[in-house]
């Protein structure tokens, strides 16, 4: 019998096959929106989609957590010189058996908003860069999917384009503001990224979500690589994909190993 790490492996394979499969059907143009996924600091709004699926979490590694992260990024022009650019996170989430003697747990996590306020133009050496507040809500529906408290931060963002190649980081530090200010959580997210778009329109990243928590001295890093490609249904252009993650560092509340996700784009040019 085939766990379930195995057969999402096999539904993986199924992604990537006709994704290299639809490489010989873009039409030109194709690749430019392709590769717009790689920017969150986009000037068209998109809605990207993620599902992920870990195993072995919690303090006796019996855990299970399937996640969707519905993530809209939606720009405004503010002048001739800035933009706003809004990033949402919405996290639903199915966990079982992480917690000892809780059982299972479904629903909304904590909800997080970073606005990047951005010059239109890039500096002198072609950077693209964003910085603002980062708000995280306590929204989650169960104790047990949250942090139970609001916090407050800031966000930055720094990209270049060359050629088919994107690269930059991410960077917010967010501190829990109920009571003592960072409290209950300090914590410091730092994400690389590197992202190559082919010809055919398919877009292969690399990049790492890395987390440090100051309150306890733990690091969470996960490196992943994912691979996107760009189709039209009817007049919709969407991107679709997946990845693998694994788990260089882990704390008892992360996965160990390696994990896997599903990616959906869709993008609303102007």
């Amino acid at each position: 019998m085939m766990n379930v790490t195995s057969k999402l492996a096999i539904g993986m394979g199924f992604v990537f096959c006709s994704a290299v499969m639809a490489e010989e059907n873009v039409a030109k143009g194709d690749k430019d929106l392709a590769q717009e996924i790689a920017n969150p600091l986009t000037t068209m709004i998109m809605v990207p989609v993620q599902f992920e699926y870990n195993e072995n979490i919690g303090p006796d590694d019996d855990g299970t957590r399937s996640t969707i992260f519905v993530q809209p990024i939606i720009p405004f022009e503010l002048t001739e010189d800035w933009n706003l650019i809004t990033r949402t996170i919405v996290p639903f989430i199915q966990q079982d058996d992480i917690f000892p003697g809780a059982g299972s747990q479904s629903g909304i996590g904590d909800i997080s908003e970073s606005l990047f306020f951005s010059p239109t133009k890039p500096t002198d050496n072609g950077w693209i860069t964003g910085y603002g507040p980062y708000i995280q809500l306590d929204s989650a529906t169960d104790d047990y999917l949250g942090y139970e408290e609001h916090g407050l931060g800031g966000s930055f963002i720094a990209l270049k384009v060359d050629g088919s190649i994107t690269y930059g980081f991410l960077a917010n530090q967010v501190y829990s503001v109920e009571g003592h200010v960072g409290g209950t959580y300090s914590n410091t997210f730092i994400q690389p990224f590197f992202d190559y778009t082919t010809e055919g329109a398919m877009t292969i990243e690399l990049t790492s979500e890395t987390n440090y928590n100051w309150n306890n001295d733990e690091w969470s890093i996960p490196v992943t690589l994912t691979a996107s490609q760009f189709f039209m249904v009817g007049d919709q252009p969407i991107l679709v994909g997946g990845g693998f993650k694994y788990w260089v560092e882990s704390t008892a509340a992360d996965p160990e190993g390696l994990s896997l996700n599903l990616n959906l784009y869709l993008l609303f040019p102007k």
